[in-house]
């Protein structure tokens, strides 16, 4: 488990979180969201022990493993070198990690070369040398290629099913899809703590793709490829897709055109 008990921390003298207090018992990916400077990194750098908190109890039941968003990579190794470093630190197998993250082209640059992307895959590397009991990931998926983001998206979801996972994410779509609860921090305080299924959006909106021109049958406007529909209710899609095909008309795409995340960060 996991507890923040009226923590407050900062930097210097400057108090960034305040009095923050949220308890995790449950396996699963619970998706901390605020906008840039609400706190969120400074939770995960308190949580790791890394910044020691102004005032407040934590407590961590578990071992922890934490992806920084600044990399915290030594830059004069090689990606072998570096590696070999931290599996003497940690420990873990170097040789299990090259494949599943891609670095066999990269092995022997400096890391000081690398770009954002190959740092990232090393940073994750790095975390996931060996096996944690909560695992704190900043950005993950941030710089990464499409389909090394999507095993990693893969990798989270399978490890929650046995691990607490704190992940920051600014793809809201991507954090909806994986995550299980969602923690919401603005301006330093804890301003929800709810499963993600939970959230609501206060307009639904949808897109559709389809064989004819809905414009003369629906009340929305095209956006691209899509017509959409602002709805009161989710509930409405099924009379919309009877409807359509009453009339023989191919549905190709049906899609939420709205985040319910969204409307947390407003």
């Amino acid at each position: 488990m996991l507890g923040l008990y009226e923590v407050s921390a900062g930097y210097g003298k400057t108090e960034v979180l305040h009095d923050v207090s949220f308890e995790i018992k449950e396996n699963g990916i619970y998706v901390l969201l605020g906008r840039n400077g609400a706190g969120k990194t400074t939770t995960l750098r308190v949580i790791a022990g890394i910044l020691p908190p102004f005032k407040g109890k934590i407590k961590k039941e578990g071992n922890i493993g934490y992806l920084s968003h600044s990399f915290a990579l030594p830059q004069e190794m090689s990606v072998k070198e570096s590696l070999e470093f931290f599996s003497q630190i940690i420990g873990g197998d170097p040789n299990n990690v090259i494949g599943r993250f891609h670095l066999e082209d990269i092995l022997d640059k400096r890391i000081s070369s690398l770009s954002q992307g190959q740092k990232k895959k090393l940073s994750l590397a790095k975390v996931f040398l060996k096996d944690y009991d909560i695992y704190l990931l900043d950005e993950p998926t941030e710089n990464l290629d499409p389909i090394l983001a999507s095993e990693i998206r893969k990798l989270i979801v399978s490890l929650s099913k046995s691990k607490i996972i704190i992940y920051t994410s600014h793809n809201l779509y991507e954090a909806r899809e994986i995550g299980n609860y969602v923690i919401v921090i603005d301006k330093g305080r804890i301003s929800l703590f709810k499963p993600i299924n939970e959230i609501k959006l206060r307009e639904y909106t949808i897109g559709i793709r389809a064989s004819e021109d809905l414009s003369k049958i629906l009340k929305g406007e095209y956006q691209g490829d899509y017509f959409v529909i602002n709805l009161n209710d989710p509930a409405e899609v099924n009379s919309i897709i009877q409807e359509l095909m009453r009339r023989n008309i191919n549905i190709f795409e049906i899609k939420e055109m709205r985040n319910p995340l969204e409307d947390l960060l407003r």
